[in-house]
């Protein structure tokens, strides 16, 4: 896989670097290759709408594998992420565009991969059941990339990304006054913002939001055709979806 893990180089902020930059974040050695840039699959940002195109115009015969969840409790894990990671002005343009909710429209931001590339080099993999059954949707995955299965059961028995670990907002990380404490005691610093008092009084808007039986069901509706087409799309259930 490539160093860093998302590249962003067939759309966002790397995609002017020239090519050779981007052969050069892989083993060149390696028979098989990837990144893992989920802005590709934002269809309705502008800086990301003509990834699919630049794909196949590059790598052609490329798998594209794309891991989905509970669209609602995606959204809810995606106003969270953004509080911390985006800047004010993203933060506007996220909501003026409604970016939580689109990102999540999974059927309609395959499209357009559907038009550069066949159906059977598109993978889409449910989240919930990966969390599950990791061995056995894993060895799925090898079988679709052509590689060998794995059969030891602990393989993946870790968790790289887990949810709490950054609850400051990119604005403050880049206070002065945050930077030299993070300097001086980082653990220290880290402890204290994640305490559940600093951080409910603090940074409240790095917790899932709360959703209210009446916006709950206006997502559900609102979520509904695009889920019952990728259901159709993929032959898959996504049973423990909310939608």
């Amino acid at each position: 896989m490539s160093d860093p893990k998302e590249v962003n180089w067939f759309a966002g902020e790397n995609a002017n670097r020239p090519v050779e930059w981007y052969r050069g974040l892989f083993d060149r050695d390696a028979r098989i290759r990837g990144e893992s840039s989920q802005n590709y699959s934002k269809r309705h940002v502008p800086l990301y709408s003509d990834a699919p195109e630049r794909m196949a115009s590059l790598v052609p015969e490329a798998r594209l594998i794309y891991i989905v969840r509970d669209p609602i409790e995606r959204y809810r894990s995606h106003v969270a992420e953004n509080y911390i990671g985006e800047d004010s002005e993203w933060q506007k343009w996220n909501r003026e565009n409604d970016h939580h909710f689109k990102t999540g429209l999974y059927h309609w931001q395959l499209q357009p991969f559907l038009v550069h590339f066949p159906r059977e080099r598109i993978m889409v993999v449910e989240l919930e059941r990966l969390s599950a059954q990791r061995l056995v949707v894993m060895n799925e995955i090898f079988d679709f990339l052509g590689i060998d299965r794995m059969d030891d059961p602990t393989a993946f028995d870790f968790t790289s990304n887990p949810n709490g670990e950054d609850v400051v907002p990119t604005a403050v990380q880049r206070h002065p006054l945050y930077r030299a404490a993070r300097r001086l005691a980082p653990g220290l610093t880290g402890r204290l913002t994640r305490a559940p008092a600093i951080r409910k009084r603090f940074f409240a808007g790095s917790y899932k939001p709360e959703l209210s039986l009446e916006e709950r069901t206006r997502l559900q509706e609102a979520y509904a055709e695009d889920v019952a087409a990728l259901r159709s799309l993929t032959g898959q259930s996504f049973s423990s979806w909310s939608v």
